[in-house]
């Protein structure tokens, strides 16, 4: 049974042929600053290799099928409204077909209709003799540019290519500049030899001839683009009078586009956030969505395919490849806008003792120069959303969300021993979301994410601020926090929790030893490292106690059976009041 081949497999498949054959004659051209004899041995084998039979199929086979789906690609798109660097790639690919054209009249035709040979002494003389050197350098760098950028789109996800950015990026920039340089010197070793020979009357005819067939062509292919861009006006605007009009609601907008179009199509359109890597092309899947009403086509193969690889759940669907054919309702998943988590605001105190959770990303930096920045968000995202929604459930309030933190205030409304309570809790569920997590971060990745979360309750001065009213808080609970936040990215650990929280809580200490912290002038530091300036600061307090974890299954436990005991001493108090 044959594989399924989409036109994303043919586009790419004849795009990087095209984009070879285009390297090979910047690389035979950047060879002229060798020599002009060492640029004509190489020139031989890419004759060879791209004027023989098979060479000649697949070069114009993969024309022919890139500019088709091109011109397909300009009425099959709902939208131009593009980020630049798509408009710019989509503009360079058009330019492409001028260059092969010209290729094939210049030097295929004339070869065979007239037998002059295809070598740097016949074509870069006649260029220089016509002053157009510089018209075929502006025809290469273009479809060079163009396949660069669509090799970024295409593979600029993979962790190897991020790897190899910059020696790619070099090759880029510094084959074309090359090109030109090698071009240039043939061209003067050629012009220093001597005017070149005659032409004959008849070879002068001929040509004539194919410079009008190239005209024709050339008329023809942009005739072609017209009649594409034609068409798609008519398409549109049969679609809107026949009001096949679907709407997409997002968060914060909905908008009415015509069936048909995808759901990244309709963001483009309305300027609507929607983060985007690939291009449109099913490849990356930062475009992601959560179909949260309204019924849906079902996924195309290279649609399923990604969502496959990322273990994406039934409603999750691609911006790019979903076209509803019906009202729908999505949220983008990997947003461009920081996400905002807060609950109903809560009259607060200015000092009181509150719980503090801190959430760290701690390798976020190493994950980043391995993979996506877009796929870096979206690990911390999942991570975040399921640990704020477990900080609201447990009755907390998120203070803020940062690209590689969280902090969330508990006892807002409540005493420090349920605050403690309901911090610990939530923590086992970060953890529990976070073990989920790094399941499927190590199947796709070889990765985790390490994420250390540290618990301290204390004395805090609190307010709010901006007009959203974000809790913000100061004083020395903070600084105790800022303290084991350190320490336990220091020790490798994945939990931090201070005594005053397990006291609050009324839980018997973990049976690993503490870390003790101590509160001297410099600030807190582990006690032992300065006790010189703990002894003559008359600030320095009791040590503060910090349990550095791997896991908070015992605060399950023994959260368990303290709720139990407490419940069992107040039946006892009521039945002895009566």
């Amino acid at each position: 049974m044959l594989p399924h081949i989409s036109r994303r497999d043919l586009r790419l498949a004849s795009g990087l042929i095209l984009f070879g054959y285009v390297g090979t004659h910047l690389a035979n051209h950047a060879l002229g600053l060798v020599s002009l004899d060492t640029a004509e041995a190489a020139l031989v084998f890419s004759v060879e290799f791209w004027g023989g039979p098979v060479g000649t199929v697949v070069l114009y086979a993969a024309a022919a099928v890139h500019v088709t789906l091109a011109i397909e690609a300009i009425y099959v798109r709902r939208t131009f409204r593009l980020p630049p660097i798509e408009l710019l790639r989509i503009g360079l690919g058009l330019w492409l077909p001028v260059l092969l054209i010209g290729h094939a009249v210049t030097a295929r035709l004339e070869f065979e209709l007239v037998g002059s040979p295809t070598t740097y002494h016949r074509v870069v003389t006649g260029l220089w003799a016509s002053n157009s050197e510089w018209r075929q350098i502006g025809l290469l760098a273009p479809g060079w540019l163009h396949g660069c950028l669509g090799l970024r789109l295409a593979f600029g996800h993979r962790p190897v290519w991020r790897r190899l950015q910059l020696p790619l990026f070099a090759v880029a920039l510094l084959l074309p500049v090359l090109s030109a340089l090698g071009f240039l010197a043939m061209g003067r070793d050629l012009a220093r030899a001597g005017p070149p020979a005659p032409v004959a009357a008849s070879t002068q005819e001929a040509r004539a001839t194919l410079n009008r067939w190239r005209e024709d062509l050339l008329g023809g292919y942009l005739g072609l683009i017209g009649f594409a861009v034609a068409a798609r006006s008519v398409r549109n605007m049969i679609e809107r009078r026949g009001r096949k009009l679907v709407t997409i609601a997002y968060p914060n907008r909905t908008v009415t586009v015509p069936r048909g179009w995808s759901v990244l199509d309709a963001s483009r359109a309305f300027h609507v956030a929607h983060a985007s890597s690939c291009g449109g092309r099913a490849r990356c899947s930062t475009c992601r969505v959560r179909v949260v009403s309204g019924d849906c086509p079902p996924p195309a193969a290279i649609e399923r395919a990604t969502l496959a690889r990322i273990a994406a759940p039934p409603e999750v669907r691609l911006a790019c490849q979903l076209r509803p054919d019906r009202d729908v309702s999505v949220v983008p998943l990997v947003r461009t806008d920081r996400p905002v988590y807060r609950s109903t605001p809560v009259a607060i105190d200015n000092d009181r003792t509150v719980v503090l959770l801190f959430c760290d990303f701690a390798n976020r930096t190493t994950l980043a120069r391995d993979h996506l920045a877009h796929d870096v968000l979206f690990a911390f995202t999942r991570h975040a959303e399921t640990a704020c929604d477990a900080v609201v459930a447990a009755g907390g309030t998120v203070s803020y969300v940062e690209h590689d933190s969280i902090c969330a205030v508990f006892g807002l409304d409540t005493g420090v021993e349920r605050a403690s309570r309901a911090a610990l809790a939530t923590t086992a569920g970060i953890e529990q979301s976070l073990a989920d997590l790094n399941s499927r971060l190590g199947a796709e990745w070889g990765c985790q994410a390490n994420i250390v979360v540290s618990l301290h309750a204390g004395r805090a001065a609190l307010g709010r601020v901006g007009h959203t009213g974000t809790i913000v808080a100061a004083g020395e609970a903070l600084d105790a926090a800022e303290a084991i936040r350190r320490a336990v990215i220091a020790a490798g650990k994945a939990f931090a929790v201070s005594g005053p929280v397990i006291a609050a809580a009324g839980l018997p200490p973990p049976t690993e030893p503490a870390l003790r912290l101590t509160r001297t002038s410099s600030g807190w530091t582990p006690a032992g490292a300065s006790d010189a300036d703990a002894a003559a600061d008359d600030r320095a307090i009791v040590p503060l106690p910090v349990y550095l974890l791997d896991t908070v299954a015992w605060a399950s436990d023994g959260a368990t059976w303290s709720h139990r005991v407490r419940h069992a001493a107040a039946a006892a108090r009521n039945l002895i009041q009566g």
